[in-house]
């Protein structure tokens, strides 16, 4: 009986196995048809935002409400507006899609005035351009007549309707490279922080800068009895210019035709080492002149 109930259990068991089995492939099949279904329903709702991202951009593209009617200039004082639009011309009547953003935005950048921009659509036809200008420091002499200068060496057009307090630089081309203007303005830059840092109103008494030897700043000081020619080379110009400021008065008692002074030595003063010349251009005061006059 043992072996009998034995046997009938062991067919129980073949029986029991088999029916896991059937079941098992059941549950794969249906696993297997979900996950069918899952992506089939995933194409087809891809498939339906596709039709949809595609109809919205022909609508963007196609549609005349879209086109580029206006360019708006933000942050502009002395940029001319008509040069920024400019860079906008092929764009007009064309989708605000098309317009490639940050090739205009380099061509803005080209303007000399524009120290940096931002290019944004803003829908639905319009191209915002906000721009930060460049800061003068000084007037430059060119060939051409008075201009302006950035620290950078920029050289840059007067505006017909701006004043400005500057000293005079020189010595400085328009057709020199870019490397060898920001060198040149670096040199000027320097002399004037120097004298701000033991008074700011030092800068008023400097009427022109001469950088054309960058080992050798020539500042022009204008007072009452004429301008003076300094020879303050390339550091120390606090120092130096104190040091003129100190001893002038009595210079001047010594020295009749007192015309320049090289103080670029330590402990010794050179009193007129350059031939005689006439004194050159003051700087325009504010509330009078917003130019320089000539030469």
């Amino acid at each position: 009986m043992r072996a009998g109930w034995e046997e009938l259990r062991g067919d129980q068991g073949a029986g029991t196995s088999s029916s896991r089995r059937a079941a098992g492939r059941s549950g794969s099949r249906r696993r297997l048809a979900l996950r069918w279904r899952t992506i089939v329903f995933a194409i087809l709702a891809l498939g339906g935002l596709g039709g949809v991202g595609w109809g919205t951009a022909r609508f963007l593209l196609d549609d005349p409400r879209f086109y580029l009617a206006t360019v708006e200039l933000h942050g502009r004082s002395f940029a001319p507006a008509s040069q920024v639009e400019d860079r906008f011309v092929s764009d007009r009547g064309r989708s605000l899609l098309r317009v490639p953003l940050e090739e205009r935005r380099r061509a803005v950048e080209q303007i000399p005035w524009v120290r940096s921009a931002t290019v944004t659509r803003v829908f639905p036809a319009r191209i915002a351009v906000t721009i930060q200008e460049r800061v003068p420091v000084a007037f430059l002499w060119t060939d051409d007549g008075i201009a302006l200068i950035d620290a950078a060496g920029m050289v840059l057009d007067f505006p017909s309707d701006a004043s400005f307090t500057f000293p005079v630089v020189r010595g400085i081309s328009a057709g020199e490279s870019p490397a060898d203007r920001r060198a040149k303005m670096e040199l000027f830059t320097a002399l004037l922080n120097d004298l701000d840092r033991g008074d700011r109103r030092l800068r008023d008494e400097i009427s022109e800068v001469d950088v054309s030897d960058p080992q050798d700043a020539r500042a022009v000081v204008t007072d009452s009895s004429g301008a003076i020619l300094l020879h303050l080379g390339h550091q120390e110009f606090l120092t130096r210019y104190l040091l003129y400021a100190s001893r002038i008065g009595e210079w001047k008692k010594k020295f009749a035709n007192l015309q320049s002074i090289d103080l670029r030595f330590e402990g010794q003063v050179v009193i007129n080492p350059d031939p005689p010349r006439t004194p050159t251009a003051s700087r325009p005061v504010a509330g009078s002149s917003s130019r320089p006059p000539s030469p």
